[in-house]
């Protein structure tokens, strides 16, 4: 399968999240998935953050020569490196690109500007993002979502594409933690990767009160090779760029493109065995 990931990474920034990053290390580790790029887009932090963190991941990686494009700020207007490799990409291999979003949507709506078929040459998209109902968690619940807020046309865009699109909102992605419990298996699999992953978890006990995180763009990767671990979900989404403007999904019964909004994962056992089975394969190389 060929897959390219457009992500927001900030695994080993100070403090900013690592969910991206152990995102790109399961890919890397998958024999049925070929990652023709990585797009970078602003989100969890600036894109000048980003961009140098996903270099350096994939710079260590078993495959340093994937190549990495840069989005644009924040508020960016105009095609990128990132937006014109997503259009060429999907161009030159029509039906066959499965499309990972698990950043701001930002480089996907420009892809579309510069070529008006580019949702359509995709073979579907694997989002993450959105809330349907405020988050049940404490601490959680006073975090504001990024993905599809911080460009609200964009995902408004992303959400009515011309392909088959699955979006993996937070409520579901809180079926799947990520603790020091969760953490400890990593120690035998990659020592440099279970470090950055620890010291990330225990800054959490200050904001959230625990060392806990949620495996959130982790659900979507698993899904391509996985789809039948997580229940098939087909509302429509009648979100507006104003509802977006919070990262507000709006199910409607009738109204809105139909798009497949996963509710439970089907085999949580099954979920992490998948993890940590690709994480075996793709140490991080220092």
């Amino acid at each position: 399968m060929k897959v390219i990931i457009d992500c927001d990474n900030t695994f080993g920034v100070p403090g900013r999240p690592i969910d991206d990053g152990q995102t790109l290390l399961y890919l890397l580790g998958r024999d049925d998935i070929e990652i023709v790029g990585i797009t970078t887009t602003h989100g969890n932090s600036t894109i000048d953050d980003v961009y140098p963190a996903t270099q350096w991941l994939v710079k260590h990686s078993r495959q340093p020569d994937i190549p990495v494009l840069k989005g644009g700020p924040r508020g960016n207007k105009g095609p990128t490196d990132a937006s014109r490799f997503l259009a060429a990409t999907a161009a030159a291999h029509k039906g066959q690109i499965q499309l990972l979003a698990i950043g701001t949507m930002s480089n996907l709506h420009e892809a579309a500007l510069d070529d008006p078929s580019f949702y359509r040459n995709l073979a579907g998209i694997a989002a993450m993002g959105g809330y349907r109902h405020p988050l049940p968690v404490r601490g959680w619940n006073k975090i504001g979502e990024v993905n599809l807020s911080r460009d609200p046309r964009a995902s408004f865009s992303m959400i009515n594409a011309d392909c088959p699109v699955t979006i993996f909102d937070a409520h579901v992605c809180f079926q799947a933690p990520f603790g020091l419990r969760e953490l400890h298996a990593i120690y035998q699999i990659d020592k440099p990767q279970y470090y950055l992953m620890r010291d990330y978890l225990l800054a959490n006990i200050s904001e959230l009160s625990e060392p806990v995180d949620y495996l959130w763009d982790l659900l979507p990767a698993v899904y391509l090779s996985y789809p039948e671990l997580f229940h098939r979900n087909l509302v429509h989404l009648a979100s507006t760029e104003v509802d977006l403007r919070t990262g507000t999904l709006v199910v409607d019964p009738e109204r809105g493109p139909l798009v497949n909004l996963p509710d439970y994962i089907t085999d949580i056992d099954l979920f992490y065995e998948v993890l940590y089975t690709a994480w075996r394969k793709a140490p991080l190389v220092m």
